[in-house]
């Protein structure tokens, strides 16, 4: 008995190649193969469906506090923070903290741990202890309280309802529509406010749908540019409606996706006479490609979350690929791009400025990361809207020479 239930032990041992010189049969690899390949894959797709689902899921950036103040200098002249996200970053910047805001300014020490900048306009008391972070938009609240630049609010007719926006005065018939970038809002636009106030240009700041605000989308989800392009192109039914000859579209991160494919597909393009582009989106695909090996995902992993991104938002991948639609370009760009950009690719950047050297105009900041090119060069930035705006053409012309592209170093 016990020799006979040995060979049955041996047979079926033997059946799944565990004993002997045997093979394992297919059936027995596919027994064992089948379930962890149906695992992984469930994780896989788990995973992507929860990555999408943050990219559409409509969220308002807030001020974040991942530094520490280790010390504050006489009088409020310097504060050191401990090492971490933006601390050591070049440039002007907002240091917030819960009870209060300060202008960081450049670094003047730093070394293991620590990292000490200038300080001034401190709003709040200040000590060592408190949690604090590096903010990139250095001013709050409006146009009047922020700059002393009077606005009037008004609101812009979209498919969906009236957007609040902020309406600025000038004394030239071409207005400049300012656009925020995605979870951003109009007091993002106010750094760049003062130089354009400067050049005379009458300014319409907007905000677009799912904004705190204004009128949110059906299913309370980012499309991100898929359907919002149409609240600038409603923008600019407003500007043109009440007196402007034309439109400048000077927009941020995905506002530049938004500003690129109005000035191609509406049927209001011919409005627009050129587009400043700060770290635009200019390839949704190659953007989260980007990101996604910066996080060091696998290319498979990628390639899903971009799929599921696409059934799920509704997004044209080519409608929203400049480097392929680059012979629809008809309105000069200044492209503004920071060569430490973690959220825009600036290879990408670099690619479309070198594409139509005839109607891009590129500024090329190295140091500076997403949106903050004018906070590390406040005078180039300047300067190049200046340059900009004297060469802007009253009534572009497709094929039209406009200049060659120049990079700031």
């Amino acid at each position: 008995m016990v020799a006979s239930a040995r060979r049955r032990e041996l047979r079926r041992q033997r059946g799944c190649g565990l004993a002997g010189r045997h093979r394992p049969s297919w059936r027995c690899l596919a027994l064992i193969l089948l379930p962890a390949l149906l695992l992984l894959g469930v994780a896989t797709t788990g995973f992507a469906w929860y990555t999408t689902s943050r990219l559409i899921a409509v969220t308002h950036v807030q001020d974040a506090y991942p530094l520490r103040i280790l010390a504050v200098g006489t009088r409020c002249t310097t504060v050191t923070l401990s090492n971490g996200p933006d601390a050591a970053e070049p440039g002007t910047f907002r240091l917030a903290w819960p009870v209060g805001h300060a202008r960081a300014g450049q670094v003047v020490a730093s070394g293991p741990g620590f990292v000490t900048r200038q300080l001034s306009q401190v709003s709040g008391h200040l000590t060592p202890g408190e949690r604090a972070g590096i903010e990139p938009d250095p001013y709050l609240g409006d146009p009047l309280n922020a700059l002393g630049i009077p606005f009037s609010s008004v609101h812009v007719l979209t498919p969906i309802g009236g957007m609040p926006a902020w309406r600025i005065m000038g004394n030239r018939s071409t207005w400049v529509i300012l656009i925020h970038g995605l979870g951003g809002s109009r007091s993002d636009t106010l750094p760049v406010m003062p130089a354009l106030h400067s050049l005379g240009f009458p300014m319409l700041a907007i905000t677009y749908r799912n904004d705190i605000g204004a009128p949110a989308s059906r299913d309370h989800e980012s499309h991100l540019g898929a359907t919002e392009w149409h609240d600038v192109e409603s923008a600019v039914a407003f500007a043109t409606s009440h007196g402007a000859t034309g439109v400048v579209l000077f927009a941020y991160s995905l506002g530049g996706a938004m500003a690129a494919v109005t000035a191609e597909d509406s049927p209001l393009r011919d409005q627009v006479r050129g587009l400043v582009l700060d770290s635009p989106i200019l390839d949704w695909r190659a953007t989260l490609t980007y990101q996604g090996r910066g996080l060091g995902l696998p290319q498979p992993l990628i390639a899903l979350s971009e799929m599921l991104l696409s059934l799920r938002s509704g997004l044209n991948y080519a409608q929203f690929d400049q480097l392929q639609r680059e012979a629809s370009l008809r309105a000069p760009v200044l492209l503004i791009q920071g060569g430490a950009d973690k959220i825009a690719p600036p290879a990408v950047a670099d690619a479309f400025a070198h594409a139509r050297p005839d109607l891009v105009t590129y500024m090329r900041v190295p140091l500076a990361d997403h949106v903050s090119a004018i906070d590390v060069d406040p005078a180039g930035y300047a300067s190049a809207l200046d340059r900009f705006s004297r060469a802007l053409p009253a009534y572009p012309s497709a094929g039209s020479p406009y200049g060659s592209a120049y990079i700031v170093r």
